[in-house]
């Protein structure tokens, strides 16, 4: 289990509803492969995913599987997030 799992917050919203099936939201773990030059600075990059979920769920909003696929596969679509995104990660 992530570490928020046993957040009050996170158990406060656990189970809530999602308007697009009406189905009890269960969190799942996912593993993909981050260019990094050394395991901590992976950890450093996991870490700052679980907070800004965390941080998001404190303001009731609940980062599912779909909105994050629907962001990643439409980030360059709007001209001032991809500007932002692609000099963000120039190097």
């Amino acid at each position: 289990m992530l570490p928020y799992h046993g957040s009050p917050t996170f158990k406060k919203n656990h189970g809530k509803m999602t308007k697009e099936t009406q189905q009890p939201l269960k969190g799942f773990p996912i593993t993909f492969q981050l260019y990094a030059h050394s395991e901590e600075e992976a950890e450093e990059a996991r870490m700052a995913i679980v907070a800004f979920i965390g941080q998001l769920r404190q303001y009731g909003r609940a980062v599912t599987g779909k909105k994050v696929a629907q962001a990643v596969t439409n980030w360059d679509s709007n001209p001032i997030v991809k500007n932002q995104i692609l000099k963000h990660f120039k190097e």
